[in-house]
């Protein structure tokens, strides 16, 4: 298929957006929500229970902000009165990996329907992916060139790439864009004094629509050996603009760190630095786009550079239907999100137990 046909479907995507920007029509309250919906059948209930969760701020509103507030009901809605536009914070307090996380029994607690198992899940719209084509030591400098992939389900998506060289204090900065088969080269060439584990981020617009975005992070060492995976050792949890690092043992040193988006990078401040936790404040850039976090630094002798993602995804969270006890009459829905107005992939399976 052309990529003119996944340029078509980001465009009726964000038709979908502005369709049901309009519907002011779910009720606030999930009592006596459930009960009203008993002559619909299972899939349409089911529906508007999904469409509720996207569609409400949950109680209080603004849950997600706060560290150790537990929502007495669950919504992931903004409180901006858009329709499928979902609070940054409340998305990453559903993923696992940040300290402030609400788990699945807490989500359930608060949607007070027993009846119900769902699972929630959160992505681009479209992949980003990076290839390190050749590396090549000229003595005093290297030169790298990645390969870059940007596809939905296969097929290409023509995009505008902003891409990011990240070696200690070293950071570099180029913008190109793929062909229409969804296919870039990206090169830096780097000095050899520097040296240590280095991140290549990218991040990537559909042409068809900007508001349609993507990124991809590609780990390896610069004059150094392979790094270990992501956060092996710090711990990063974001929220309302605040970036929690826990630092895995006291031989951990944080020699930098940086917040990246499509147009914007800066050096983070920090506000607190207790044992073997330090806090940072990161901007809230005005593009479109997902901000990356990264820290680079020290655990002994060997050097790190460890990232996440603000909204924190891809995220799962809730129950696994491949087993084969719920594999039956499962209803999954699929919608097109908005969070810090860039559109991610969002879908919830849910079915009725019990």
């Amino acid at each position: 298929m052309p990529a003119t046909t996944i340029d078509t479907f980001f465009a009726c995507s964000l038709l979908v957006v502005l369709v049901v920007s309009a519907m002011a029509v779910m009720p606030k309250i999930m009592y006596p929500f459930m009960d009203g919906l008993a002559h619909k059948n299972d899939d349409e209930r089911l529906q508007q229970f999904a469409q509720y969760i996207l569609l409400n701020t949950g109680t209080p509103s603004d849950w997600g902000k706060n560290r150790t507030t537990l929502p007495s009901t669950f919504g992931l809605a903004a409180d901006d009165a858009l329709a499928y536009s979902l609070d940054v914070d409340k998305v990453s307090r559903l993923n696992s990996r940040n300290c402030y996380a609400i788990d699945y029994a807490e989500l359930l607690d608060a949607l007070k329907v027993s009846n119900i198992a769902l699972k929630i899940s959160i992505q681009p719209v479209f992949n980003t992916s990076i290839t390190l084509l050749s590396s090549i030591n000229n003595g005093n400098q290297t030169s790298y060139d990645f390969g870059i992939s940007t596809t939905n389900s296969g097929l290409a998506v023509a995009s505008d790439l902003s891409s990011y060289f990240v070696v200690g204090d070293c950071v570099r900065n180029t913008v190109i864009s793929t062909g229409s088969n969804g296919q870039g080269t990206v090169s830096f060439t780097v000095q050899n004094s520097v040296n240590g584990s280095a991140l290549l981020i990218v991040f990537a617009k559909a042409k068809a629509n900007p508001r349609v975005v993507s990124f991809g992070v590609y780990s390896f060492g610069h004059n150094v050996s392979t790094p270990e995976p992501n956060q092996t050792f710090t711990a990063l949890s974001p929220l309302n603009r605040v970036l929690n690092a826990s630092l895995n043992s006291a031989d951990t040193i944080v020699s930098n760190a940086y917040a990246f988006s499509f147009g914007y990078w800066a050096n983070l401040t920090q506000l607190s630095n207790a044992t073997q936790t330090i806090e940072y404040s990161f901007p809230n850039f005005l593009d479109q786009s997902a901000t990356i976090l990264a820290l680079t630094g020290f655990n002994g002798t060997k050097s790190f550079a460890e990232w996440t993602a603000y909204p924190q995804v891809p995220l799962n969270i809730g129950v696994n239907f491949d087993s084969s006890s719920l594999k039956g009459n499962v209803a999954s829905f699929t919608y097109i999100v908005t969070i810090n107005a860039a559109m991610y992939e969002l879908q919830m399976k849910c079915k009725e137990v019990g």
